[in-house]
């Protein structure tokens, strides 16, 4: 665990929404926080406020039925931002996806402000997601 106070407001994110509680996840959310997630499927967008960012988590583990992991590679940071590496694995109708995605915040006093979600493939997270 690093000393960086950014780092570890990141581990207790993935720790929280990881184990499926999402509302403690949300604790380290602005309210007026946005999520940016890529691609052309449901839960594609710009999630803008803490309601709209923790209906799109709740999302996620309601349509894998909460058959959803996260295995934190890396995490860094610096003042005012952060980034998180990771392996992912969702399931969902018979489908499942194992992928990289590679995560940032925006960081503003001791809270996520901003963050963006980068998959591996974009284009594969569409095809399970719509399917």
């Amino acid at each position: 665990m690093s000393d960086h106070p950014n780092v570890q407001l990141m581990e207790k994110v993935y720790a929280s929404f990881g184990g499926g509680d999402v509302e403690t996840a949300a604790t380290y959310w602005h309210e007026d926080s946005v999520h940016h997630y890529p691609g052309r499927n449901p839960l594609s967008g710009e999630h803008v406020g803490i309601k709209d960012s923790t209906a799109f988590a709740n999302k996620m583990w309601e349509l894998t039925n909460g058959n959803l992991r996260m295995e934190v590679k890396e995490i860094g940071a610096s003042d005012n931002y952060a980034f998180a590496i990771l392996e992912t694995h969702y399931e969902r109708k018979g489908l499942t996806l194992d992928m990289r995605f590679i995560n940032a915040a925006r960081i503003v006093d001791g809270k996520i402000k901003e963050f963006w979600t980068y998959p591996n493939d974009v284009y594969a997270v569409d095809e399970f997601w719509n399917a």
